[in-house]
């Protein structure tokens, strides 16, 4: 009977998630998360909560994603000290 029950679970999370549009363009991980938690915290969606999440890919170029806010300043730190060393002669 569990089982039973975690399957129209799913199914009832899917379709909801389906008609907020999350099944749509997956272009990365983010989007793949946002998908998950639609579909597994389907009440939350049916209440108006919209998942979100940037992690890379997609979106709007404008956007800070939680990638680059993390990875952004050491890639920006290394690339001048590597300019640095490699100016040096």
């Amino acid at each position: 009977m569990r089982s039973i029950g975690g399957i129209i679970y799913l199914v009832i999370g899917i379709i909801v998630a389906a008609s907020k549009h999350y099944l749509g363009t997956i272009d990365g991980v983010g989007d793949i998360i946002n998908l998950l938690l639609a579909i597994l915290l389907w009440p939350l969606v049916l209440f108006g909560v919209k998942f979100n999440l940037h992690l890379g890919g997609g979106g709007d170029k404008n956007d800070k994603a939680l990638g680059s806010l993390l990875f952004g300043p050491p890639l920006v730190y290394g690339r001048a000290a590597l300019t640095s060393v490699l100016n040096r002669k």
